[in-house]
């Protein structure tokens, strides 16, 4: 039917062997590697979002400082001790000087909190 050379044949060997590999990973990616989705009615999320309010840090007690995640009490008063022995925050960064936040715990809060 089709007078292919050898070479030819190795080719259409190699790209069928392509495309069945992308579509093997395509697979995997769509229907294995996804991270599982929180589904969240609309009036659920809005609450969601109107609970969490800005946290001014440089005017902030201890119990407001708490309300930020990964917050508590023990860390809360470290942050308010800390800006009170140095003054306010210039940057959102320098809450990072206190001990106890590290690059993780900021990068949750540095959305909530603000400098004013």
């Amino acid at each position: 039917m089709f007078d292919l050379t050898v070479q030819e044949k190795k080719v259409i060997i190699a790209l069928s062997a392509f495309a069945i590999l992308g579509l093997a990973v395509l697979a995997y990616r769509t229907y294995f590697a996804r991270p599982e989705l929180k589904i969240t009615h609309a009036a659920d999320y809005k609450k969601i979002i109107e609970d969490r309010s800005a946290v001014n840090i440089n005017t902030a007690g201890a119990s407001g400082m708490e309300t930020l995640p990964g917050i508590g009490p023990k860390l809360a008063k470290e942050i308010v001790e800390y800006r009170t022995a140095h003054g306010h925050f210039l940057l959102k960064e320098d809450l990072r000087k206190v001990k106890g936040i590290g690059q993780d715990k900021f990068d949750r809060i540095k959305n909530l909190i603000v400098l004013e």
